[in-house]
């Protein structure tokens, strides 16, 4: 299911949205100090908490805008809120949540700091209604002027949360010494690897063993027909339920359906191997996706997902103890 217009919107545009609440977040301090010195310290508390609002509701929209482009570039598993990171290589996604986590810690702050000014602002207007004077420092402790020395603490680690993730950030759009190496690596690794773009052994699945005399309907993979071919030294576990042992590997291929019956319209093909530590490897292949059914993948007309791509989560779930008899 693809996201709405406007949610896509919001989603390319998170570079611009986290520049709006950051430079409002760095200039709140500057208007907290200015209530513990100037002579009208209930101004300045009025104004730092109408920076602290403004700032905090642009924080949100940013951290929402994160989310969703998250999700558009596959970072993200759809319907998810963090990375998956499987392995250490993932350097995009275990800096993503770090990413994550400082934005959300960046929320948070920014919530109690907006109370805390709340609470100050609301202080100087009971007092003007009770016809007592405006806050001034003098017979004040330091602590006590202005805004307070509890909210502009919370504002500067505010401050600090939102650098924090601003500089996580830049890293992950400009790169740094880690993530150039682990993306060099990637491509190296494609390189050397033969189904790096096409999964010839799945194309193969002629020469494995067939599971099913005939396809049959599968709800699990999109309500098509399918039929499951198994690597001869496996076919009598999977035929008994048993999870695959490592080094075998199943293909289901699959057509779409028309009136009930399979048609002459090829679906994509799912592929599970079991590694030799015993964990499944998945994959999607889809090269000509018809313009009709692009909305399962994205608006892609050419899918090949592999594990660990965020993209087979779900997949990954039901086939997680090495079985391939799902339908």
């Amino acid at each position: 299911m693809t996201a709405s217009p406007l949610i896509e919107l919001i989603a390319r545009e998170h570079p611009a949205f986290v520049h709006v609440p950051l430079g409002l977040v760095i200039t709140l301090p500057l208007a907290m100090l200015g209530s513990f010195w100037s002579r009208n310290p209930e101004r300045w508390t009025r104004t730092a908490f109408f920076i602290g609002l403004v700032a905090l509701a642009g924080s949100a929209v940013a951290l929402f805008s994160g989310l969703m482009w998250g999700r558009q570039i596959a970072l993200i598993p759809g319907g998810g809120y963090f990375p998956v990171v499987d392995s250490g290589k993932q350097v995009l996604q275990r800096i993503l949540q770090l990413h994550e986590l400082a934005a959300l810690s960046g929320v948070l702050l920014g919530s109690l700091t907006v109370w805390l000014l709340w609470r100050a602002w609301h202080r100087d207007n009971q007092a003007a209604l009770g016809g007592a004077p405006h806050r001034r420092h003098e017979g004040r402790r330091f602590w006590e002027r202005g805004v307070g020395i509890p909210a502009l603490a919370a504002g500067l680690m505010w401050v600090g949360a939102w650098g924090f993730c601003g500089k996580l950030g830049g890293v992950m759009v400009f790169g740094n010494e880690e993530t150039n190496k682990a993306a060099a690596e990637a491509v190296e690794a494609k390189r050397l690897d033969a189904e790096a773009e096409v999964p010839v052994r799945a194309l193969d699945y002629a020469s494995l063993e067939p599971a099913q005399a005939a396809p049959f309907r599968s709800k699990a993979h999109g309500n098509r027909w399918g039929r499951i071919w198994v690597t001869a030294s496996a076919i009598d576990a999977y035929k008994a339920g048993k999870p695959l042992e490592p080094g075998a590997y199943a293909v289901m291929s699959t057509y779409e359906d028309h009136g009930g019956k399979p048609s002459q319209d090829v679906g994509p093909l799912y592929f599970l191997e079991i590694a030799a530590d015993g964990k499944p490897k998945l994959a999607f292949y889809w090269p000509r996706v018809p313009e009709a059914q692009r909305a399962e993948v994205g608006g892609e007309d050419f899918v090949y997902w592999r594990s660990p791509d965020p993209h087979l989560a779900s997949c990954l779930t039901c086939h997680a103890k090495g079985m391939a008899g799902s339908r």
